[in-house]
């Protein structure tokens, strides 16, 4: 594993770490809750699956895989996302989940395990995401489906990359969220063939991202500077920043790509 690698992974730990206290009640019953039946909609589960979520943060995807899928394994590489990820499962009484402490860019898993291997929000926390990918298409079984679930980027460079920026600046730990069509090339350069793609919008209270990882007010000043510029027709942020009730709202833009495996 690179030096690069290993820093970048402390920078992950850090700022999930912070997001832990409130993670939970912000993405996962907070602006978001449509999203997960979203997700299961696109996946048509058999209910048979051996599953795998990779980033799985406080469990959240794997929760909502448990009662479709014959059993579940979450896995990341934040212990305060583990601990709360093993408690909220264990007080529902979810007796098909177990939860891994480990790094998506090596997972200590053998080769052609799962049916189904599923990483929901991470891809734009990983800094070289083909090495993620990879492993994610080596533990997944020769007939099984690897799913990408991540939010996007505009198509047009100049607006993903004001997005981008943002987004950095609030978490430090993003590194690129791509457009459908970059997430696309990126499972293809993986040998993943996509089979399926979902599209979805999800509103988020800028304030509330903001508090989720504790921003500086530097950071929350330039954000909210940037939002605001581009309601009075400034540079637009890539984010479509509305004003909703007195408060500043913006939308992420959610895919969900179902691949199969190709050949290597």
């Amino acid at each position: 594993m690179t030096t690069g690698h290993s820093s970048h992974t402390e920078v992950v730990r850090e700022q999930f770490r912070i997001q832990s206290a409130q993670f939970e009640e912000q993405v996962g019953g907070g602006y978001n809750r449509d999203i997960p039946g979203w997700i299961l909609d696109n996946l048509a589960l058999t209910g048979n699956e051996s599953a795998l979520d990779v980033a799985t943060g406080t469990g959240i995807m794997a929760r909502d895989l448990a009662p479709r899928v014959a059993h579940v394994t979450g896995i990341d590489v934040t212990p305060e996302m583990l601990a709360q990820a093993r408690r909220i499962a264990s007080d529902a009484g979810i007796a098909n989940i177990a939860f891994d402490d480990g790094d998506a860019a090596a997972l200590p898993y053998p080769d052609n395990q799962f049916d189904l291997v599923i990483s929901r929000i991470a891809v734009h926390h990983f800094a070289n995401p083909e090495v993620e990918l990879g492993e994610m298409r080596r533990v997944c079984q020769p007939e099984g489906r690897v799913v990408i679930v991540d939010i996007t980027a505009a198509d047009d460079a100049a607006l993903a990359e004001a997005h981008n920026r943002l987004e950095r600046l609030r978490d430090p730990s993003h590194t690129t969220a791509c457009s459908v069509a970059g997430l696309t090339a990126l499972a293809e350069r993986c040998a993943l063939k996509v089979v399926h793609t979902g599209e979805t919008d999800a509103v988020r209270d800028l304030d509330e991202w903001l508090d989720l990882t504790a921003a500086p007010a530097s950071v929350r000043q330039t954000v909210t500077a940037a939002f605001e510029a581009e309601l009075a027709g400034g540079t637009v942020t890539g984010m479509q920043a509305f004003r909703e009730a007195g408060r500043l709202k913006f939308v992420h833009h959610w895919a969900v790509l179902v691949c199969e495996l190709t050949g290597e």
